[in-house]
């Protein structure tokens, strides 16, 4: 009993962090520590974790309906490694997409269970990470009144390991950026909290 519930435990965990790993990636690869005081990202990740976890305990209930199969696949270890690493990707699968107006598509699939709670978690975490990264950025921006000094200040500090692609990518961003706050949230967003917090002390 106490190695079936340590399986679980196992699945759980390695889709808690890949879910959340991939979460910081591709959304908040430089303001990631934003998200890392947000209830949402945790409850995020946990629920995938959960349902890794729940997969796990009944797949011995799929008899031969469902096989894990490969290398070291017999061994439970494994079969929970493969859950926890396999479970977000399975759960976005989609059959097909029903459209309800322009912009406007739900998925059809396992999908289907992914959008009851998804999209409400994930809008709460964007809503919170939006205001810890105004609450950084607003006594910056005090201390840059000038948008043009924080155009200029910016442009000097754009660190030189930066592909030119990038470079040229972030410079563009700078000019369009409207106000001192606007420049800062490009320049964090690009740069990472540390060198932000170095550049526009």
């Amino acid at each position: 009993m106490a190695t079936a519930l340590s399986q679980i435990a196992l699945a759980a965990l390695i889709a808690v962090v890949v879910t959340g790993l991939e979460l910081i990636t591709t959304e908040y690869p430089r303001t990631s520590t934003f998200i890392l005081r947000s209830k949402w990202f945790y409850a995020y990740v946990v629920i995938y974790g959960l349902i890794a976890g729940g997969v796990y305990a009944i797949f011995p209930l799929l008899g031969d309906q469902l096989a894990i199969q490969g290398l070291g696949a017999s061994s439970p270890w494994v079969k929970a490694a493969v859950i926890g690493f396999s479970i977000k990707a399975v759960l976005h699968i989609r059959v097909f997409t029903v459209s309800r107006g322009p912009g406007d598509q739900f998925p059809i699939g396992l999908e289907t269970i992914v959008q009851a709670f998804e999209p409400w978690l994930l809008s709460g975490l964007e809503l919170d990470h939006y205001f810890r990264e105004r609450s950084f950025v607003r006594p910056r921006a005090a201390a840059f009144a000038d948008v043009a000094a924080a155009r200029t200040t910016a442009k000097a500090n754009i660190p030189p390991s930066f592909k030119p692609a990038v470079r040229s990518a972030l410079q563009a961003d700078i000019d369009q950026a409207t106000g001192s706050d606007g420049v800062i949230i490009v320049y964090l967003r690009y740069c990472g909290l540390n060198l932000t917090k170095s550049v526009f002390p």
